[in-house]
């Protein structure tokens, strides 16, 4: 395989007071959905319809689902896939309480992409000051860049995310997974700092999967910049059922869990 090489964003390392200390978060390039695998396997061999093969592939993750969902572990062609239960459990005969404990996935990286991920190579550049949106907590069910709640609040974790300017994009947004689609743009806060946002999600967000961003004029050491930035986070958020071709759900952002 060619070298692949990529981007990535350096960024003030928050854990530590070391100057010159940086962390990095690869650039994404894009969303990669079944209708777009499917294109592509008709780009590279016309003798099969589009929509046959996104059927196929759509069949193809129903079943993983229930595989996961019933325990089982899955293998695919990507890695392999199992169940995982977050929570503490007090004494020997414990009930399973939604409330305090968390059902999520664990994935494995298989062969080949093992394999592509030592071809990947970046070339690193400084952040342009902006926001960074590192992880979207439900209040109500405790998911972590899984399922979220119109009505509810979900808390927003990252950096220069504090609302600043007089810019009217400045804002929370969440924007459905469809072409065409309207960012919506979040009415309520509880709490607002450079590092946090406790925001309720619309009531107006139908089932579907969101992209979740915020836009702000604050920079560095809280300076107003004259152009407003917006980070938009790259995992996909849930409202009602997961969708077929979805994103994830459930997980963390560690490395090893989705």
């Amino acid at each position: 395989m060619a070298k692949i090489i990529l981007t990535a964003d350096l960024y003030d390392n928050v854990l530590t007071e070391e100057p010159g200390d940086y962390t990095a978060k690869p650039a994404i390039t894009g969303t990669y959905h079944n209708t777009d695998i499917a294109a592509d396997i008709v780009a590279e061999r016309t003798e099969y319809r589009k929509e046959t093969i996104e059927n196929i592939l759509t069949l193809a993750d129903q079943k993983k689902v229930e595989a996961i969902a019933g325990g089982k572990s899955l293998v695919d062609g990507v890695g392999q896939w199992l169940l995982n239960l977050a929570g503490t459990f007090e004494g020997e005969s414990p009930r399973f309480d939604p409330e305090k404990h968390r059902v999520g996935v664990t994935f494995t990286p298989g062969k080949a992409l093992l394999e592509a991920m030592k071809d990947i190579t970046f070339n690193l550049n400084m952040a342009t000051t902006g926001p960074v949106i590192n992880q979207v907590t439900d209040v109500r069910t405790q998911s972590v860049n899984g399922q979220i709640t119109p009505g509810k609040n979900v808390i927003i974790s990252g950096a220069n995310i504090l609302l600043k300017g007089d810019d009217p994009s400045v804002g929370i947004y969440f924007t459905k997974d469809e072409a065409d689609a309207q960012p919506v743009k979040v009415e309520f806060y509880s709490r607002s700092t450079n590092t946090e946002q406790i925001a309720e999600v619309p009531e107006s967000l139908t089932d579907g999967q969101y992209y979740l961003s915020v836009t702000t004029q604050i920079g560095s050491g809280y300076q107003l910049v004259k152009e407003p930035r917006t980070y938009r986070f790259p995992i996909l958020l849930t409202v009602g059922e997961p969708a077929d071709d979805g994103g994830d759900e459930g997980g963390t952002d560690s490395p090893g869990n989705i």
